[in-house]
């Protein structure tokens, strides 16, 4: 295993494009099979508590030099993402207009149940909906389903 470094681009301090240091030269990682449970490890590498969101199609600038990793495919519970299976350092036929980024959070999900698709959001937030509940395993929202609950449920 090579040592690898990371770092935001055309970023605050949480958010922004990712760039990944590998044999000494920066270069980028391809959005080819870019999802959340990457954005977290991403995250945790540089020292955030998780992701709140996985960004494609250079959502933060397109950014230079080689396109080092693209089909990344991390469950989510790695430590670095040179532990995540992807297609190979440099085997890629991606471009720069397909750089990924993240948003980080250094805050620990809190919010572990929501309203989703409700049709009178209250001042921004739902007081009506679809009720969901976080996965942290999977860094995504689900439905719960209606079995098991009292009372007059509607669907």
């Amino acid at each position: 295993k090579r040592e690898v470094s990371i770092k935001l681009a055309n970023s605050t301090n949480v958010s922004g494009r990712l760039v990944v240091r590998y044999n000494n030269t920066w270069g980028t990682v391809c959005d080819e099979g870019w999802d959340i449970r990457d954005a977290h490890v991403v995250c945790r590498m540089l020292g955030f508590h998780h992701a709140v969101a996985a960004k494609a199609a250079a959502f933060f600038g397109e950014g230079a030099g080689p396109v080092w990793l693209s089909n990344l495919q991390c469950s989510g519970n790695e430590s670095d993402i040179s532990e995540c299976s992807h297609s190979g350092w440099g085997l890629q036929n991606c471009g720069h207009n397909r750089d990924v980024g993240v948003m980080c959070t250094e805050y620990p999900q809190t919010q572990y149940v929501r309203l989703a698709d409700g049709q009178h959001p209250a001042e921004g937030r739902s007081a009506e909906g679809r009720v969901e509940m976080y996965n942290p395993n999977t860094g995504l929202y689900g439905a719960i389903r209606a079995s098991g609950w009292g009372g007059n449920v509607q669907s």
